[in-house]
């Protein structure tokens, strides 16, 4: 652009400048009702000065300065300069862009770029240009540039790559942003602006373009303006709404800033307020043309850099006081300009046009702008306690003082006072009342007066059945009835003369009485006795202990908006009535100093409530005006901090896979909440581990440990809510899995348990085995004991009979051998043997002369010697310890048939062993020489055993025997 056709521009520049005057219209206020709070080397911040703030995407607020990069998340300051992890201590520029990158410019090190907490040092030039960093800006397509004090660079493949231009290359650059249109706008030290578009100076405009004297030191865009600050008072905006820029058609406002001066630098918020930093000040100018303003009254100076937190708060950076916080609060105050600060106050009430204040030193009287009128009634009060001031419905002003009870009536300035001398019980006054027909109640030390159209008519003291008669307070209620608290004895009700103490018997535990206030919903009243809380319902005092009281008496109350108002000494509680008076734990909010009450509460003290709506309170530090706002919570933040695993910590973890040997694993959380005056609540809970959700406080940061925990999989859980809109809450949550230690695992323990089950069953099979071994030899002992035993009995049976010998014996063997073909069990092949052997014990009973009879039987005989199986069934019977003895010898002569002898019974009707006993019996007496025979050939024997098949024997049974002796056995095997 020609040096000609520049100056044309700028003249036609300052031509519309001239049709836009500085704005003085707004509104403008200093500053009233903030919470002031300072943050430096005396109280936590890391540093004295502060060169740069800002508040990133997930709630934490940095802070650049010479003392380092600092880090706040509400309740600590964390150096991350003084721990190592940037080099540089001397911060100079912060900025975040799109991505959620922290951009650090430092003012020896050049940029420094933040990104899931690991910092990355961006490459500078190899002349050792752009290490003083002064300001960042990100255009559309998510470049990043840099001003310094060596021009202007872009920042690609982590590498500075400067803009070469003559105009802006090797100079100090101030600012550097990005319009719409991806121009980029610098403010050059020299006090010009440039435009940078396509790496190219477009063009470059003096200050005196813009401004008569003035010179631009800052600079900003938003939307479709361009902001510039400058070394005096004047800011201007620009509309800079088109692509292709008319100088001559730029329409241009200008504000004054008053007090604020030279502007180091203009922010501004998502919501399009404008924060001008200022030398001597700071100045916002609001979206809505509102103005606020800070000056060195409320520690604004220096200040380099600016914020709005997304709570609403200011933040400062100063270069002289540190790090200022603005926090909106629930109180005002006059203090300041009615001279009260630091004086501690009784009583507080408002008629006409002024304040009265009672002090114990005399009344203070202001003008609804709060200066101070000093006149006859000052005078006269000077020196006087003052405990309570009234405004009747006449527009008098009664006063309560420990001088009598004074009237003043503002309109003609007459002064009346009641003393003892006009039948006032006691000089020294606590509490005054107007009842609804006009008369006022005078609560003294010594009862209760009425004074009625100036006149004392009614007293009430001790003799009346005031036993306490110092009166604190009073109130009456529907019907008339005074009801005055004392200072001892409860509650004194005064109705038609007559006086009914309400005390001790009713439910109260206390009696020094402060409050009496009516419940607006019902005919009972809210009760403060010593430091308890009491409602007064159906002649009784129900104590009121579901809510969050602090410590000490309340003070005063006020029903108000389905809430119970209390005061105590470090200020105001919103109780909820609703559950107060139901029994339900009643949701408590606290207001207090954070919040901008000026000074704490004092115990008989009266508050003056506005028609309004707003209290006026008496401190021990002047006054302070309450109107009963509710706490807003903005969506609320807050983060997991860090993880610390042993000695390791890990930054803002999603999730952690930790081994099996990890011991303790600590979680640091806070609540990333500035105002001092949030109510959100939050919580805990380690998923998997702790049975439920751990309630962990407001406003405020913490940790938590866990050790030796057992693997698994878990989830920490970190909740933050406010309670009064529960869907108002944030959830962040951090994976956890830890390694199974090999003692944790089922299969171990099952493997352990197994081998030790196999240890034992071996010690017990081994101890086992050995006794079985000794039981064995014992049975075998046994065994033999009986089976010698049965055979010397079958001996001693077959020696009867000389050629009989040994019969038993073979019958027994032979009988096993059966038993054996059949397949029965070893243990039933034995039980077989042992009961043939005894056979045929019933010979015992037979005559020998007919056993060993060498001729033929006589049919007696015959029946005789057929005796012998039922005699051997009567001998065995109580023998039972061979299972069924008897029935071999009882049954074994009986046939298959039926036509044998005995019992005559057939088939499988015969016991089995009986059966076989019959085979091999038969077998081996014809297998054997008898005195009657010689023993038959085996032809014939065979023959014999084929023929008795289904007559004389079980068919089965024989065919064993048969197929023995086809094997070859017999008696020739014996």
């Amino acid at each position: 652009m020609s040096s000609v056709k520049r100056h044309v521009w700028f003249i036609c520049l300052i031509l519309i400048l001239c049709m836009y005057p500085v704005n003085a219209n707004a509104a403008e206020s200093e500053g009233d009702g903030y919470v002031v709070t300072v943050y430096n080397d005396r109280n936590g911040l890391p540093t004295g000065e502060a060169n740069t703030i800002i508040q990133t995407q997930d709630g934490y607020i940095w802070i650049g300065s010479y003392g380092g990069l600092i880090r706040y998340d509400g309740t600590k300051f964390r150096n991350y300069s003084l721990e190592g992890q940037i080099t540089s201590s001397s911060i100079r520029a912060l900025f975040e862009d799109s991505k959620g990158r922290l951009w650090i410019g430092t003012n020896d090190q050049g940029v420094v770029c933040l990104e899931n907490d690991v910092f990355t040092e961006i490459s500078s030039p190899e002349d050792f240009s752009f290490l003083c960093i002064r300001d960042f800006t990100e255009t559309s397509d998510g470049t990043i540039y840099v001003a310094s004090n060596s021009g202007v660079a872009a920042v690609s493949d982590n590498q500075l790559l400067p803009i070469v231009d003559r105009f802006v290359n090797g100079n100090t650059v101030y600012n550097v942003k990005a319009d719409r249109y991806d121009r980029l706008w610098v403010a050059l030290d020299s006090g010009r602006i440039g435009v940078i578009h396509d790496g190219m100076v477009d063009s470059i405009m003096e200050s005196d373009v813009f401004f008569d004297e003035e010179e631009i030191y800052s600079l900003a865009c938003y939307d479709k303006y361009l902001y510039l600050g400058t070394n005096g008072n004047v800011l201007a905006r620009i509309d800079i709404s088109q692509e292709t820029l008319d100088i001559s058609k730029l329409p241009t406002k200008c504000y004054t800033t008053g007090t604020v001066t030279t502007h180091n630098r203009i922010d501004i918020t998502k919501a399009g307020d404008v924060l001008v930093s200022g030398l001597t000040g700071h100045y916002t100018l609001r979206a809505d043309g509102n103005v606020t303003k800070f000056d060195s009254e409320q520690n604004a100076t220096s200040v380099n850099c600016s914020i709005m937190d997304y709570e609403g708060n200011l933040w400062l950076a100063s270069s002289s006081t540190g790090v200022i916080r603005y926090s909106k609060g629930y109180f005002t105050t006059p203090n300041a300009v009615a001279g009260l600060e630091d004086l501690s106050l009784n009583t507080i009430c408002k008629s006409g046009n002024n304040y009265y204040i009672g002090t114990d030193d005399g009344v203070i009287v202001c003008n609804n702008k709060w200066e101070q009128i000093h006149n006859q009634l000052t005078s006269e009060l000077e020196g006087v306690r003052i405990r309570f001031i009234l405004a009747d419905s006449k527009n008098q002003i009664w006063f309560a003082t420990y001088a009598g009870v004074y009237c003043y009536d503002p309109a003609t300035n007459e002064l009346q006072n009641y003393t003892l001398e006009q039948g006032l019980l006691n000089d020294r006054t606590r509490t005054l009342l107007e009842l609804s027909d006009g008369r006022i109640a005078v609560g003294t030390q010594a009862g209760v007066n009425i004074i009625k159209n100036g006149i004392i008519t009614e007293s009430f003291d001790i003799d009346d059945g005031l036993v306490n008669p110092a009166i604190l307070c009073m109130y009456e209620s529907a019907d008339g009835t005074l009801y005055a608290g004392s200072d001892g004895d409860g509650v004194y009700a005064i109705k038609d003369g007559k006086i009914t103490n309400h005390g001790f018997n009713e439910g109260l535990s206390e009696g020094v009485i402060l409050r009496i206030v009516a419940n607006a919903d019902d005919d009972g009243f809210f009760v403060s006795a010593g430091s308890s809380l009491y409602y007064w319902k159906d002649n009784a005092f129900h104590k009121l202990t579901n809510w969050d009281k602090a410590a000490g008496s309340v003070f005063d109350m006020y029903d108000r908006d389905g809430k119970l108002w209390i005061m105590q000494n470090k200020g105001v509680l919103s109780v909820d009535k609703g559950a107060l008076l139901s029994g339900a734990t009643a949701s408590t909010i606290s207001y207090s100093f954070q919040h901008g009450l000026t000074g704490s509460l004092n115990a008989n003290t009266w508050n003056y409530l506005s028609d309004d709506g707003k209290l006026y309170m008496v401190t021990r530090n002047g006054v302070s005006i309450f109107a009963f706002e509710d706490i807003h919570n903005s969506e609320p933040k807050a983060i997991v901090n860090s993880v610390v695993v042993d000695d390791v910590t890990y930054e803002h973890p999603n999730e952690l896979k930790l081994d099996d040997n990890v011991n303790r694993i600590t979680f640091n959380f806070a609540e990333l909440s500035y105002s001092g005056t949030s109510t959100l609540l939050m919580s805990y809970q380690l998923v998997n581990f702790d049975k439920e959700e751990i309630l962990f406080g407001v406003n405020s940061s913490g940790s938590v440990s866990y050790t030796n925990l057992p693997g698994g999989n878990y989830t920490f859980v970190f909740r933050i809510y406010d309670p009064k809109d529960m869907e108002n809450q944030k959830v962040y949550q951090v994976a956890i899995h830890k390694d199974k230690r090999l003692t944790e695992y089922t299969l171990f323990w099952v493997g352990i348990g197994v081998l030790i089950l196999l240890c034992v069953a071996g010690v017990i099979l081994l101890f086992y085995r050995r006794k079985l071994a000794r039981m064995q030899e014992f049975q075998d002992e046994y065994k033999d004991i009986i089976e010698q035993s049965l055979q010397t009995f079958a001996r001693t049976i077959d020696a009867k009979d000389t050629y009989t010998n040994g019969h038993s014996i073979r019958v027994a063997q032979y009988s096993r051998e059966i038993a054996k073909k059949l397949g029965l069990s070893e243990k039933e092949q034995e039980r077989i043997y042992y009961l043939a052997m005894l056979h045929d014990i019933g010979k015992i009973g037979i005559p020998d002369s007919i056993l060993t009879k060498p001729g033929k039987l006589t049919d007696e005989e015959r029946a005789i010697i057929q005796t012998h199986p039922a005699i051997g069934g009567e001998i065995l019977k109580d023998f039972t310890a061979l299972d069924g003895i008897a029935e071999g010898a009882k049954y074994h002569h009986e046939r298959y048939d039926g036509n044998g002898y005995g019992e005559g019974i057939t088939g499988e009707d015969i016991p089995l062993v009986a059966r076989i006993i019959g085979v091999a019996d038969t077998y081996d007496a014809m297998s054997s020489d008898r005195c009657y025979r010689k023993a038959l050939s085996r032809e014939t024997i065979l023959k014999e055993l084929r023929d008795g098949k289904n007559t004389q024997f079980d068919p089965e049974i024989v065919e064993v025997m048969l197929q023995l002796l086809e094997e070859g056995f017999g008696a020739d095997n014996q």
